[in-house]
């Protein structure tokens, strides 16, 4: 009896938090990324203190570096899309590459126009329906990160000008003997906060400017545009690197003529989306941020459900600091081993 009471009350804690999540939800997003943005400068900001500069103008610094790279990609992927829509093709363009699709796909396929018609027909409303649905939804949400934008760097600079009062703040709730523990484990979630971030940051940018080199020579349209979109959806694990690539290779379609050249060109994106996947993120992220691949499909998909494309991406991190903090703690180390990805962490201190 006592066993079913303690299993109904983690029960009815897990619900409380799905629900404070699904509700906070306008809170917590732009706090979240406030966290992360501060996470990401902390070093900065230390920097900055470390030669006498005050840590009022050293956070505002801070805040300012996030601002120009986070609001000038933004701008920049904004600029570069009103230059794809405003140069779209004419109906006539886009009847001549349907036919033109049509008759490469009868020549590989042996599937005759009249065939392609059919099936086509009965999967048109589906597909028109879903590329909808995620268009819509896909900008739906970058015009609410736009707006929140602003609010999120004003977390960012409270937290950087207020970390140490709120470190004091949460040791007070601490026992003394407790209290190395404590500080060891807050010291290790920063760290790992930071080198996900950073390590991120890094493989973005690596992974623009192989793409950016690879579409360049390939002479794709919109490269900037096909590069910032590929850079920047990669920080969702797993599906991130599929759309990034998937994208560039459905344009070669439309704009090469040679079957040959888009073979190629879709290889070569698929040979970057592996270095990226089996030797940048290895290397730069290192393993110590890592989870179980289970684990991020799990967080990946409940973010999405609950806090759509924000949730995509912060639910990945946040389990990431879970697990640490799992680690550290006597009784939820069975969590931590789960969710962590070697079979070391089941055993570590």
């Amino acid at each position: 009896m006592n066993q079913l009471a303690q299993i109904n009350r983690i029960l009815l804690f897990f619900l409380l938090i799905i629900v404070f999540l699904y509700w906070g939800a306008p809170f917590l997003i732009p706090f979240l990324f406030g966290i992360l943005f501060a996470f990401l400068m902390v070093p900065l900001c230390n920097l900055l203190e470390k030669i006498r500069i005050n840590r009022t103008i050293a956070s505002m610094l801070s805040t300012l570096v996030v601002f120009i790279v986070f609001g000038g990609t933004l701008f920049l992927f904004i600029t570069q899309i009103n230059l794809f829509v405003s140069n779209m093709p004419s109906a006539d363009v886009i009847e001549s590459f349907i036919i033109s699709s049509q008759n490469k796909i009868e020549t590989i396929t042996n599937l005759s126009l009249d065939q392609q018609y059919e099936i086509l027909r009965g999967r048109s409303d589906q597909i028109i329906e879903k590329v909808g649905s995620f268009v819509s939804g896909f900008f739906g949400n970058l015009f609410s990160t736009v707006v929140s934008f602003f609010l999120i760097l004003i977390y960012a600079f409270l937290l950087l000008l207020y970390r140490e009062k709120i470190f004091d703040f949460l040791m007070m709730y601490i026992s003394d003997n407790q209290e190395d523990s404590v500080k060891e484990t807050l010291h290790k979630i920063s760290k790992v906060a930071f080198h996900y971030l950073w390590g991120r940051a890094q493989v973005m940018i690596l992974l623009g400017i192989m793409y950016f080199i690879t579409f360049i020579l390939f002479g794709l349209p919109y490269a900037l545009l096909f590069t910032l979109f590929g850079a920047v959806i990669t920080i969702i694990p797993y599906f991130g690197p599929l759309i990034s690539g998937l994208l560039p290779i459905l344009f070669s379609f439309i704009y090469f003529d040679s079957l040959q050249k888009i073979l190629f060109f879709s290889a070569l994106v698929m040979v970057i989306q592996l270095i990226e996947s089996y030797v940048l993120e290895p290397l730069i992220i290192g393993k110590e941020v890592k989870l179980n691949p289970m684990v991020v499909i799990v967080a990946i998909v409940m973010g999405g459900i609950m806090w759509g494309l924000a949730g995509m991406i912060l639910f990945v991190p946040i389990f990431a600091m879970i697990k640490i903090i799992s680690l550290n703690h006597s009784g939820l180390k069975p969590i931590g081993f789960l969710l962590g990805q070697s079979e070391k962490e089941k055993f570590e201190k």
